[in-house]
């Protein structure tokens, strides 16, 4: 405890005689004190400590009006809250009776009149450490009670968003899943409506997205329930699309294992489905996915690696999977009319799906000029706002016979 802290205190001595308070004010003074002040009648004293508590009481026990028992007891009465404040008993009484009543009122230590100024100088400055460390836990404490309530703050909001995602994702897999539409994508080269991909959408919380909705379905255990009622939403309307079409659903690593994904692709017909495997999720086992998509391709679905270019997860989906289609995330798709680099990357994944007998396809297509871009690349299949928007089935097939393309047949 550094001695200008101590010597920082507030000290209140209360005594009646007068030589005694300036003594004592003097000695303290000379060891750097200066902020002394001196009582000779309790009774102020206690008035002033409801407004300003000091560090130290330096307490005279026989006086008039109030004396140092009494001083005590009301003092810790009016005491604010539960601070310390410690209190140095002077008296000319230094019997042993003395000292135990003292004591037992409230006193923290006890000197005998005639004052030893040395002696005085040290309980003073004893006493004063042991106040200041007992404020500096009170610091601490208070900072950690304040911590504590943070986190417990924390820990409910976080359990009663829990609780509300839970409730939600139930009830949108109770209600059939969420609400499908269908954005198409095209050939590039003659501009031939080929497929569509079956979006979710939640119209319930317009502040959540589908990806979060994903995620925090993942999070709280309903990822692949909440997946698969999203896949059987979209099968559900494959009757309202035309027939030659495609139709391409996004499916994670971890629902693609699950026995339910398993009964549902057995009683479906899965010619002309695509399986848009995200990257989304780490996959420790490539040889047991790998079965996977090898039995769906035997049956004649599609396997396509989604977000290609986002990320390594994407590269290692292609060398593992064998895919039949591989998608350009829209971060390579955006821009990639002016931007060299992403024009250079793309061109290596058309040359690298030549190689190993993939389709490539674009996502995220905004502008006349990325689409020229791209097919010039040699990219086969492209979808985005500049082809058409998510829609439903009765808008699609309305859509493409009056739909014609900047640049492409109509």
């Amino acid at each position: 405890m550094s001695r200008s802290a101590i010597r920082r205190s507030s000290v209140y001595v209360v005594d009646d005689e007068p030589s005694s308070n300036a003594l004592i004010k003097a000695v303290l003074g000379t060891a750097g004190f200066d902020r002394v002040r001196t009582f000779g009648d309790a009774r102020p004293a206690l008035e002033e400590m409801i407004e300003s508590e000091p560090d130290l009481v330096l307490l005279d026990m026989h006086m008039p009006h109030i004396d140092g028992l009494e001083f005590m007891r009301r003092m810790q009465h009016r005491r604010r809250g539960h601070t310390f404040v410690p209190v140095l008993v002077l008296t000319a009484d230094g019997s042993p009776e003395a000292r135990k009543t003292a004591l037992r009122a409230g006193a923290n230590d006890f000197l005998s009149k005639p004052i030893d100024t040395d002696e005085l100088l040290l309980r003073v400055q004893n006493l004063l450490s042991v106040r200041l460390c007992y404020q500096e836990l009170l610091h601490h404490n208070t900072a950690l009670a304040r911590e504590l309530h943070t986190r417990v703050h924390f820990d409910d909001q976080r359990a009663a968003d829990r609780t509300r995602v839970i409730r939600a994702t139930r009830d949108v897999i109770e209600h059939g899943g969420p609400n499908i539409v269908f954005q198409p994508f095209i050939e590039l080269t003659t501009g031939c409506p080929i497929g569509v991909e079956a979006l979710a959408r939640f119209g319930t919380e317009a502040r959540r997205g589908p990806d979060e909705w994903f995620s925090d379905a993942t999070a709280v255990g309903l990822g692949a329930e909440l997946e698969l009622s999203a896949i059987k939403a979209a099968l559900a309307q494959r009757q309202q699309l035309h027939p030659s079409w495609m139709l391409a659903v996004n499916v994670s690593p971890t629902t693609l294992f699950t026995t339910e994904f398993a009964e549902l692709v057995d009683e479906t017909d899965v010619r002309h489905v695509s399986f848009e495997i995200t990257e989304h999720q780490p996959i420790d086992d490539y040889a047991k996915l790998r079965k996977v998509t090898d039995a769906l391709q035997d049956r004649g679905a599609l396997i396509c690696v989604d977000d290609a270019g986002a990320g390594y997860a994407s590269l290692r989906h292609i060398l593992k999977l064998h895919p039949d289609v591989i998608k350009l995330d829209i971060s390579l798709t955006r821009g990639v009319d002016h931007d060299q680099v992403k024009r250079a990357l793309a061109a290596s994944l058309v040359r690298f799906a030549e190689q190993v007998g993939a389709e490539i396809t674009a996502e995220g297509i905004e502008t006349e000029n990325e689409l020229d871009a791209l097919r010039q690349l040699g990219v086969h299949n492209g979808q985005g706002f500049f082809i058409a928007r998510p829609m439903r089935p009765a808008g699609l097939l309305d859509f493409w016979p009056n739909r014609t393309l900047v640049g492409l047949p109509g």
